[in-house]
Parts: structure tokens; sequence; C-alpha cells
């Protein structure tokens, strides 16, 4: 991942402006429209030097950095949220510097440090981000986010109790199915590594491959995954159990962005279904629709860590 680290923070554009792959040249370029990828090209890298951000800088006249949780491979992020960046970018007239981390321990660093100024979180690092390091919501998935596991369609599972002695395959230990899957075993009365073992890995194909080999009993999967892994299990797997919900992914900006930039941000990315780029940008992530934010929202989550917390002290 060294490599991947340095493809980030590397590259520079004009002025020895760092440029960060993704921030909307390349997707501006690959659509042929050339004054769109001169006009990105000056708003993502060569407007003006700068140093770069810093916790509790003021950013008068400088870029923002924005960063994503790593749910996805870094590639995968770059093409994504580049034409994001780009767009934020063209809005708000001003740099933006697409960032992410190889693992969520790393990304939470940064939250914590507020290295950021514009995050695409899940719902938990939401809550921390906001009532620790002074984040506020923008806007937010439309729908509800919830975890599944899946077991060998052989399997005569069909409950989170079924799950007691055995092998959980789930994602990083910060992403938000792990605090979900969590929060659903205590309330079946199974104690996280001890009633239920939770191996943790890196992908969901990973994950997946696990139980398929005999490595893991079970696989846990935000439900929003479903529809891609069909061709994966093969009709071996089936769905077994399912967490409690909370409302979906959201974009929040840091406090010391001004009020005026935070609902231009917001406005625009209400809008991206309205417009053609727009549509691009939703297209390229299969979204549905973003709707704005609230931190009342989020009150969910706050009440869900309040709950594991109180079970796993009974």
């Amino acid at each position: 991942m060294a490599a991947w680290r340095g493809r980030w923070s590397e590259p520079t554009g004009r002025n020895g402006v760092a440029c960060v792959p993704g921030a909307g040249i390349a997707w501006a370029a690959r659509s042929r429209r050339t004054l769109t990828v001169v006009a990105l090209t000056w708003l993502v890298c060569g407007a003006a030097s700068m140093d770069p951000a810093r916790a509790g800088s003021s950013h008068s006249g400088q870029g923002y950095r924005f960063g994503v949780f790593p749910y996805l491979p870094a590639l995968t992020i770059d093409r994504v949220f580049g034409p994001m960046a780009g767009s934020f970018a063209a809005t708000l007239e001003r740099p933006v510097y697409l960032k992410t981390k190889p693992t969520f321990e790393q990304f939470v660093i940064g939250i914590r440090r507020e290295t950021y100024d514009i995050i695409f979180v899940h719902p938990f690092l939401y809550v921390d981000a906001a009532d620790q390091h002074g984040y506020l919501p923008l806007a937010r998935l439309e729908g509800r986010l919830s975890a599944v596991v899946l077991a060998g369609s052989d399997r005569p599972w069909s409950g989170w109790a079924d799950l007691s002695g055995k092998t959980l395959a789930a994602p990083a230990p910060l992403s938000a199915v792990s605090e979900l899957v969590r929060a659903a075993l205590l309330d079946a009365r199974l104690t996280p590594g001890i009633d239920t073992t939770l191996q943790h890995y890196r992908t969901k194909i990973s994950c997946l491959q696990a139980v398929l080999v005999g490595a893991a009993d079970a696989c846990a999967l935000p439900k929003f995954a479903l529809p891609q892994i069909g061709a994966i299990g093969n009709g071996k797997l089936r769905v077994i159990a399912e967490t409690a919900s909370t409302k979906h992914l959201l974009f929040a900006a840091h406090r010391r962005i001004p009020e005026d930039q935070r609902a231009k941000l917001r406005s625009l990315i209400v809008s991206w279904p309205l417009t053609a780029e727009g549509k691009a940008i939703m297209a390229i992530g299969s979204w549905p629709r973003f709707v704005p934010a609230q931190d009342a929202d989020y009150e969910e989550v706050r009440n869900f860590d309040a709950r594991s917390e109180a079970l796993a002290q009974q």
C-alpha cells in the first residue's frame, strides 16, 4: 500500500500544487469535453500553490480536503468519488483534494486530527466526527443501511442464536457492518469474541470466500451489496439474519468551512439527479439519490452505541 499512498500525494499540477488523481480531471477528460477539462484542471490543480491542510486552519483562499472512508479499494474510490471532487471544486471555485487511507483506523486518525474538510462516511464514523470533532451533516444517501449474514445454503440456520459457537467473517472492525453486527449479537445475548468469533477481512469477496472454503461459518455484509454477489455465491449462500437499520452513508463538512459554502455543497449534492453532469456522477456509483441530512437523523446511531455499551456490561 506504500506505493498507493504515494500515488495520492506525489503528483503535482501547475505551480507545484499537489494534484490528487480522480479530483475531476480524469473523469472530465474521458467525457472529451475540452472546456470542462481546462476548467477543472485549473480549479483542481492549477489555481495557486497551497500548503497542506491542517486541523483548525482557516482555509481562506486555500483548497479543501475531501476524505472518503476506505470501504472500497483505492482505485474504485478514485473512479467513483473523483467526479464528485471535481463537481465540488467547480461549485466552490477552489481546489478539492480527494483523500482516503488504506485502513479504517488510519482514516479515523485523520478525522480525529480534523484533517479533512469534507468527509463521506458511514453513520457510526459520523457520530464520532460530529460529537467530538466539529463536523456538520450535509446530505445522506436515501434509504436505510443494514447488514445481513450469509451462510451456506445447506446450513439449517435461521437467526442470530444459530451463530453461537460459530465464526462470523466480517469487514474491518470499524466498518458499519461490524458495528451493526456487534449490536445484533449483543441483542441476541451473544458476546462478540466469546460466544461468537468475529474474523475480519479486508474485502467483501475475501469474506465470502472464507465461507465457501470453510474458513468461516458465515459472512456479514452490507445489505446493499447483495445484488453484487450473486455470481460469487453461485446459489451456495443464503441470508440467515439481518441487523437493525440506520440512516445511510452521508457527506459532512467541518464547521471551519463557511456556512454559505456548506449550503452550496448541500444544494449541489441533492441536485445531482437533475443535471447531466450530476446524473453521470450518480451513475458511476449506482447511487439512488441524496437528501438533506440533519444531525438528528443519526440520534438512532447514538442510541445503538448506548444500548450496545449497556448490554456489553451486563
